[in-house]
């Protein structure tokens, strides 16, 4: 979290020995695999917190002290499409001044999703400038009453320009 600063915390580890010590005279390759380590997060680097994966690689010598290197790599979880999706009406509106009703398709997108809805102007008696759909994301961290809320504008688009009309 980066209001942790300096602080971090393995959430999964695994130590795994190359090769016997000894000396290294010429260019070596170490074949290596993770078939058994669990990974049940998505890599994600957020406004509040960071997640990520690190392979990390520690020559131990004896004289002049180890050599460390640190490599991260990106971990996407495919998940199936949930199997209801359903779309999604709701309706808002000031009493007597404007009363609007969404239609969106479908309750959950995936990120290379377009967005098809309808929007139903039942009441206007107010004057409307424009109208604007924007695309946020939401990221809270921390439970409780250390819970820290933030909200980031990704895309926003101009639906209507003016008042609506029949």
């Amino acid at each position: 979290m980066y209001f942790d600063r300096g602080n971090f915390y393995d959430f999964t580890s695994l130590v795994r020995e190359l090769d016997v010590p000894g000396d290294i005279y010429e260019r070596k390759t170490y074949p290596f695999e993770f078939s058994t380590v669990e990974m049940p997060y998505e890599t994600y680097n957020g406004v509040n917190v960071r997640l990520r994966y690190v392979l990390k690689v520690t020559i131990n010598r004896g004289y002049a002290g180890s050599i460390v290197e640190y490599q991260d790599f990106v971990v996407r979880n495919y998940s199936p499409l949930p199997p209801i999706n359903n779309s999604i009406k709701m309706e808002v509106g000031i009493e007597d001044c404007l009363h609007i009703e969404f239609e969106y398709n479908k309750s959950k997108y995936h990120l290379k999703d377009v967005i098809i809805g309808k929007i139903y102007f039942l009441l206007v008696r107010i004057k409307i400038k424009n109208m604007d759909l924007e695309i946020r994301r939401r990221e809270s961290t921390g439970s409780g009453t250390n819970t820290h809320v933030e909200t980031e504008t990704l895309a926003k688009f101009e639906l209507m320009d003016g008042a609506p009309v029949r």
